[in-house]
């Protein structure tokens, strides 16, 4: 049996959209606010790797919790297995904060 966590190539790309609308979708669906998400297939080291970006925080059992249920999910539907998830936090307000000017300096 192959190793669940080697993605072929192919498979991959045929799938790589709905695999990311799926996953996006079901942290939503967990009220996770999900500002980016990306999946990268290493083909040197055969494995998927999920970056996902939230504005908010959230506690690390939420995180890994979530994390499991969508990797069953993958599993489950699309035969697919990420090997890792990367979590981000980047607050919108920040980033809107930093882009407007403060006061001009007299």
């Amino acid at each position: 049996m192959p190793d669940p966590k080697a993605v072929d190539t192919a498979l991959y790309n045929s799938v790589r959209k709905e695999v990311a609308r799926h996953i996006r979708h079901k942290l939503r669906s967990m009220e996770f606010d999900v500002t980016a998400l990306e999946l990268h297939n290493s083909s040197s080291t055969k494995t998927l790797r999920v970056y996902v970006t939230i504005s908010r925080t959230t506690n690390l059992k939420a995180l890994y919790l979530a994390e499991t249920i969508v990797c069953e999910e993958l599993q489950a539907q699309f035969g697919l297995q990420p090997h890792a998830f990367y979590w981000r936090y980047s607050p919108e307000h920040k980033a809107a904060e930093a882009a407007t000017p403060g006061p001009a300096a007299h």
